[in-house]
């Protein structure tokens, strides 16, 4: 049995918040600057270049190497980060609290998967809520002010270890579907190439509706997943935050609105309508929800195609210009189905489709992969945080 050494701490005891920033010695005359918007759960969508004299007045805050950066403003938006090796001319926003930690007590990621905590986010959140500011947002002294389970530092190591492998698994299985998916689309580039759009997409493929099910269908728990419009989201189909339905529900139900691997899924409704999302690998029982579409081909390995059609700047613009409604922007299936798109013959479409589809059966596979290390990552975070699961040294 390991001996239980761990000791509670307040992090004010242990932390500087907002350490440094920009002053009249600066040494840069341009700066990288990062907003609050550009980064969500440790993800920096960019950098934004400045001259230090026309920077935004809120590209203030300094950072050093392993500083955890979180948003004060709305804790629920996952806006932060942990900073490794940054660039010498990084600023970041005064919208974040920089937090450096006493390395001496504390090993940095450690801490940083401790605040990330779902638990800690929803409890970070409700004090940001309860502030009298125009937004809901945080003060430095909130963070200080948290009580966390602190191990030997050894063990501090360990356990960031085992979060930090995960990580960067699920990292790696990110950068490869990236390359893939970059691949693909010049294939799809170079196979649209300078043609007329003489024809539709409804020559190759049409679109199921979802299923409209009754509010009393919907579950806490259980085995059958709907998919929503909410679970689409960066190109992904987010099984693991799909929400329930009873046994029942689906007895009778068409086997047109079952979701399998590897279906491509779009949005038909909402501010974000248009956006497309694919299914990961998974044994899951999947069922497709009012106002999501499934693409269902017409040719094998052709709905690709239509995915990285309707996924341009072209198909994109189709879809808002298409779409009706001021305040709930909707599309029919057929408005999709009738989405310009050049005429070829069938055998110039089982070429490309030759060349898409090990690319995207590739995609499917790491995406269910992200899918399984995300939610082992997540069971284990708090009970790793709370020793309840330790980490042999």
């Amino acid at each position: 049995m390991m001996e239980n050494n761990w000791r509670e701490v307040k992090l004010g005891d242990y932390i500087y918040t907002n350490k440094s920033s920009v002053s009249r010695g600066y040494p840069f005359d341009e700066i990288n600057y990062l907003d609050t918007g550009s980064i969500t759960c440790n993800k920096i969508d960019q950098l934004q270049q400045f001259k230090l004299s026309e920077s935004p007045s809120r590209a203030k805050r300094l950072v050093e190497n392993e500083d955890i950066i979180f948003s004060t403003v709305r804790p629920n938006q996952l806006h932060y980060g942990f900073i490794e090796n940054p660039i010498d001319n990084l600023v970041v926003s005064t919208g974040f609290v920089t937090i450096t930690v006493n390395k001496e007590f504390i090993f940095p990621k450690y801490l940083y998967y401790n605040i990330i905590q779902s638990n800690t986010i929803e409890y970070l959140h409700s004090i940001a809520e309860a502030s009298t500011s125009t937004y809901p947002s945080l003060k430095p002294s909130d963070i200080e002010a948290l009580e966390i389970q602190l191990p030997p530092l050894p063990e501090q190591k360990a356990i960031a270890s085992v979060l930090s492998s995960l990580d960067d698994k699920i990292d790696l299985l990110h950068q490869q579907n990236q390359t893939l998916e970059a691949l693909a689309e010049t294939l799809y580039l170079n196979f649209i190439g300078e043609r007329e759009f003489n024809s539709k997409l409804s020559d190759i493929f049409s679109l199921q509706n979802g299923y409209a099910f009754k509010s009393k269908s919907f579950k806490e728990s259980g085995t059958i997943r709907v998919i929503k419009i909410k679970n689409i989201s960066g190109d992904i189909v987010d099984i693991t935050n799909s929400d329930f339905v009873d046994d029942e529900s689906i007895k009778k139900l068409d086997v047109k609105f079952k979701i399998n691997s590897g279906d491509i899924l779009i949005a038909m409704t909402g501010a974000e309508v248009g956006k497309l999302g694919i299914v990961p690998e998974t044994d899951q029982s999947l069922w497709l929800n009012q106002r999501v579409g499934s693409i269902k081909q017409k040719f094998e390995g052709v709905k690709y195609l239509v995915y990285l059609h309707l996924k341009s700047d072209f198909g994109q613009d189709y879809i808002e210009n298409t779409a009706t409604g001021s305040a709930q922007p909707n599309i029919s299936g057929e408005g999709i189905e009738n989405c310009e798109f050049p005429l070829y013959e069938e055998a110039e479409l089982e070429e490309i489709c030759n060349k898409l589809s090990p690319l995207y059966d590739k995609v499917i596979f790491n995406l269910g992969q992200i899918q399984t290390l995300t939610k082992l990552r997540d069971t284990l975070l708090p009970k790793l945080m709370s020793g309840e699961v330790r980490v042999q040294l």
